[in-house]
């Protein structure tokens, strides 16, 4: 839980730097790629924690309030890397233009 809590504190604390850049006026720059795998990372991690907590009742419509009703956010969540970018390119986006590494070679 407490990786869970980290993990969405350094999200939040990006996007916060985006949208500051953005009132001031300016382009955000990687921000919203990292926040974008933020994003993804972590409803990755918040659904492997519901489920170790849940186990089979994350699944099976038990009626039992609050456990089945995240098994949509857990199927949601490969949707969700896909959306807006693949966690892939966004990663290329943060080496090529964060750290400075070679862009991949481009097929003609």
């Amino acid at each position: 839980m407490a990786d869970v809590y980290i993990n969405a504190r350094v999200a939040q604390l990006t996007n916060q730097r985006a949208a500051d850049k953005i009132k001031a006026g300016q382009l955000p720059g990687p921000e919203m790629s990292i926040g974008k795998l933020a994003l993804t990372q972590n409803m990755m991690r918040v659904g492997q924690l519901i489920g170790e907590i849940l186990g089979p009742r994350l699944v099976a419509d038990t009626g039992e309030w609050g456990t089945y009703a995240f098994s949509e956010m857990v199927l949601g969540t490969p949707g969700m890397r896909v959306a807006g970018g693949t966690d892939e390119v966004m990663r290329n986006i943060v080496g090529e233009r964060v750290l400075g590494l070679p862009k991949e070679p481009r097929t003609s």
